[in-house]
């Protein structure tokens, strides 16, 4: 009666591993339509390495699926991304990658893909939304934790200048982000009385805003000794206006992401250093989020990846190497 049992036991056992396999497989035979929305492909260049590591991952676990690539003419185009989210549910997609325009704007759109049972990778945030049903929809929030990068740039600034001198900060938009990434820093610097910040701007993620601005700041402030604009475009702006008046010596210039454009702007001299993270790697974690989805696996609801403080060229480049390992042979930069 024992050997009956404990067969009858392995039999089951068997079945349910079975029942595992054969449901894993016919999940991965199917073929999956796939939405990766970003917020404007000219931001910086992240965006497409991420495109690119995604697929890269996707192709080599295997997946069989459809792209849907869309992006929002601007970072600030809320309702934009809205109607892009609406569209994609309507044409009968099976996950989405969000990189919303704002934390708190893309909530609408999250319930919207809940509503509609399509889960969602949401890019850019290493936080949960507050609100129950946006945060339903999603099956990892993925990105790298700009506090993090805010306070070792607050770090670097505060090292370089002894302790001592003026600072502007130029911001993205209102949010998450600039908190992290400017607020951060400046909580840093706080800690130096002879640190002070003497300009704040937001200059919504763009280029010219951040040429604009800083051309504002070197009328009110000359002598100016840091300018820390928080992301790859903006830097740059700025660093175009500094160098039209001849202080990419005298004024540091900080940036964020440390892309190929900024590594380059480090090796010209007319950036000082920025936070460079391993951006092909989630491009990598959201295939895998996808992928276990898929399987019926459990995902850890945050996913972050670190970053590194460049401020030299040559360590800067093999760091740069690493971190887009995937896309910058296909991209060719």
């Amino acid at each position: 009666m024992k050997k009956r049992t404990r067969l009858v036991v392995i039999l089951l056992a068997a079945i349910v591993l079975l029942c595992g396999i054969v449901g894993t497989e016919a999940a991965l035979a199917k073929k999956y339509r796939i939405a990766y929305l970003s917020p404007s492909f000219d931001i910086s260049d992240a965006w497409e390495r991420i495109w690119i590591a995604m697929q890269y991952r996707l192709d080599e676990l295997g997946v069989d699926y459809e792209l849907i690539t869309l992006a929002t003419s601007s970072h600030v185009a809320h309702e934009e991304q809205l109607s892009q989210v609406e569209s994609v549910i309507m044409r009968g997609v099976d996950y989405v990658m969000l990189g919303p325009t704002a934390f708190d704007a893309c909530v609408p759109a999250l319930k919207a893909l809940g509503e509609a049972g399509v889960p969602v990778v949401v890019y850019n945030y290493t936080q949960a939304h507050e609100d129950p049903e946006a945060r339903a929809a999603v099956i990892q929030y993925i990105g790298f934790d700009h506090g993090f990068g805010g306070r070792l740039v607050g770090a670097w600034i505060a090292t370089h200048l002894s302790g001592k001198g003026e600072i502007a900060v130029i911001y993205g938009a209102p949010g998450p982000i600039s908190d992290g990434r400017g607020g951060e820093a400046i909580k840093v610097l706080n800690l130096f009385p002879d640190i002070e910040v003497v300009f704040e701007y937001y200059a919504d993620f763009n280029r010219m805003k951040g040429y604009e601005a800083t051309n504002d700041l070197l009328m009110a402030h000359p002598d100016i000794d840091v300018i820390y604009a928080c992301s790859t475009t903006m830097a740059l702006g700025a660093a175009s206006a500094v160098a039209e008046v001849g202080k990419s010596d005298q004024i540091a210039i900080i940036g964020f992401g440390c892309t190929g454009e900024e590594l380059e702007a480090i090796r010209k001299g007319t950036m000082a250093a920025s936070p460079l993270r391993m951006i092909d790697d989630s491009g990598v974690g959201i295939a895998d989020a996808f992928y276990a989805h898929m399987q019926g696996k459990k995902i850890p609801q945050i996913w972050t990846g670190p970053f590194v403080m460049v401020d030299d060229y040559e360590e800067g480049k093999k760091w740069f190497e690493q971190a887009t390992r995937v896309s910058k042979p296909i991209m060719g930069r």
